[in-house]
């Protein structure tokens, strides 16, 4: 008996292998550089700040100047000493023997030796007591190409390693008959058991793996030259180094809490009903907390999501970016009940027929995923989870709540959008306003990591560093300072009834931009997808609402609303007060 491998199943064992390929350079740049270049930079400095000094002759010494894409400089020299009642020779110039053109370390330093070759004089030499065949002329520290070399390996590795870990996660390597059986979702190691475990562990992993490695490079560094580069006054090293030791302790805390969180709550299972996930019929499902003491007061809210993921081309070099549009979701409250000393959660959401189902990781891709959040009373909770969904019709086997019709679900998304905004009843209409600092969560980190990254833009600056990275690096940074201040200094006023649409838009108080339009040209209210944050394995979808003109033109009236059911409760209300279809 032969087995026959399905349609879709080349075409995602293909995607798989070109996201690999693809990773595959950038992760290897990145581990690269920091193996083979910050790691050795740093050892060697260390050791040989215990080397002792000695009067060396200077042979010959040349600055090199190499042409490329850019011009670069090298310097080169030949030198003898005398150690330990023996004379040596030594060719070893500074700790990194490379060309670059980060600032003007280069130029001085050869300008310097050959001064003092010219003139005669001796220069001093480091000496490795233990083996004087070792020594060195300058072993002072770049900071400015270190801290270079250490961003350019962090990005290009993060994104490398995550994209290789991303794109295999999951994957047990099953076999063409495996494939072929009519249950794919059973060819997941994570999902056959219907015991589906939350991407937190991953995330902590990830988290606590990236604050170790930070903490192992930077600390080191710091604790040994801090000390010196204070009592020499140099402002932008100390700062360089008091920043990093900054952002390490706050990777530190960020991967403390994730651990202290993942041992709060324990190893959480989410079991379905039915199994999988069914279009056309049911997703229910319960999840036993069973260190979570049971509160009726509390509310554990429940996103399903189906999303779908693309890698897309950009730019003139066939660079690609990652794309994730939503494709439906639904959200509720889960039904929670005592169960031992712990507390159990029920739901259950309809899912339309017509739906795409789950795949796996390709260069085009559709994916479910399953939020579950509880912030009151200091609790904290919030997993995900990626689950499957297959178009079976199946309906739960036992009774489920269904989440979407949860008595405290109005009153969650009536309270989401007064966070975000005030509305009152006028004669013939509404009044709408969303002041200052609306969705601040979101603004204000924005805000103070463009910040953060210009900042070490005009460090770099002042470092030599080259011109290209500074424009991509200073660029990044005005662009998020910018957009977040935008999104905390900007308000909204609307007003929308028998008189037609008025909108005003301000920025400080100043007038940005205003619409008008009388009723007669009003065709109805609808919602827009504004965009899509990520906080680890959690993602929310952010919309707008707009007034959408009989010519075509659409009018946005309201913004920064968090989730699909806050902004429908909006719409909802405006065409209550205004008469207006939505």
């Amino acid at each position: 008996m032969t087995s026959r491998t399905p349609a879709n199943a080349r075409p995602v064992k293909q995607g798989r292998w070109l996201l690999t390929l693809f990773a595959l350079p950038f992760a290897a740049v990145g581990v690269g550089l920091l193996l083979l270049s910050v790691l050795p930079t740093l050892y060697d400095w260390a050791r040989m700040q215990s080397w002792q000094p000695v009067q060396a002759t200077l042979q010959s010494t040349t600055l090199n100047s190499h042409s490329g894409k850019s011009r670069t400089y090298s310097v080169s020299a030949r030198y003898r000493f005398q150690f330990a009642g023996r004379e040596v020779e030594g060719q070893r110039v500074a700790i990194s023997g490379g060309a670059d053109n980060m600032g003007d370390f280069q130029q001085n330093l050869g300008a310097r030796l050959e001064q003092a070759r010219a003139q005669g004089l001796p220069v001093t030499a480091w000496v490795n007591p233990a083996d004087p065949s070792e020594s060195v002329l300058d072993r002072s520290l770049r900071w400015g190409l270190l801290t270079f070399k250490v961003l350019f390996a962090l990005l290009f590795g993060g994104f490398g390693v995550g994209l290789l870990v991303f794109t295999w996660r999951g994957h047990t390597g099953a076999s063409a008959s495996d494939a072929a059986q009519p249950r794919p979702w059973l060819a997941r190691r994570e999902w056959a058991a219907n015991q589906i475990r939350s991407n937190h562990r991953l995330q902590t992993r990830f988290i606590g793996g990236f604050a170790i490695a930070w903490n192992l490079v930077t600390l080191p560094m710091a604790a040994a030259h801090l000390p010196e580069q204070w009592r020499e006054g140099d402002r932008v090293a100390v700062a360089a180094l008091v920043a990093f030791v900054a952002v390490g302790l706050a990777l530190l805390v960020w991967a403390l809490r994730a651990l202290r969180d993942a041992r709060r709550f324990g190893d959480v299972r989410l079991q379905l009903d039915p199994f999988p996930g069914a279009i056309g019929g049911d997703f229910g499902a319960s999840l036993a907390l069973p260190t979570v003491a049971y509160d009726g007061d509390r509310r554990f809210t429940v996103l399903l999501r189906c999303s779908r993921h693309d890698r897309i081309r950009t730019g003139a070099n066939n660079g690609s970016a990652a794309r994730e549009t939503t494709v439906w979701q639904a959200e509720g409250v889960a039904q929670a009940e005592p169960h031992g000393a712990g507390t159990r959660l029920r739901w259950r959401f309809p899912v339309p027929r017509h739906l795409p189902a789950s795949e796996s990781p390709a260069n085009a891709y559709h994916a479910w995923q399953l939020q579950v959040r509880c912030t009151e009373g200091g609790l904290g909770f919030e997993r995900s989870f990626d689950v499957p969904v297959y178009a079976t019709g199946a309906a739960a086997r036992t009774p489920q709540p269904d989440a979407a019709q949860h008595p405290a679900l109005r009153q969650l998304r009536a309270a989401q959008v007064e966070d975000i905004s005030d509305m009152e009843s006028i004669a013939g209409g509404v009044r709408l306003r969303q002041p200052y600092g609306r969705a601040w969560q979101q603004k204000l980190p924005l805000a103070l990591l463009g910040a953060v990254i210009g900042g070490l833009a005009l460090f770099l600056d002042f470092e030599g560093a080259p011109l290209p990275f500074l424009l991509v690096l200073g660029g990044t940074g005005a662009t998020l300072l910018c957009i977040g201040l935008f999104g905390l200094a900007n308000s909204r006023r609307m007003e929308l009834g028998t008189r037609g649409l008025r909108t005003e838009r301000r920025f400080l108080g100043l007038m940005l931009s205003w619409h008008q339009a009388p009723p007669q040209n009003i065709a109805r209210l609808q919602l827009k997808e504004s965009y899509t944050t990520q906080a680890g394995t959690r993602s929310t979808t952010f919309y707008c609402v707009q007034v959408l003109l009989k010519n075509g033109r659409a009018i946005t009236v309201a913004d920064s609303l968090r989730g699909r059911a806050a902004a429908e409760h909006l719409v909802r209300a405006l065409a209550a007060g205004t008469g207006y279809a939505a």
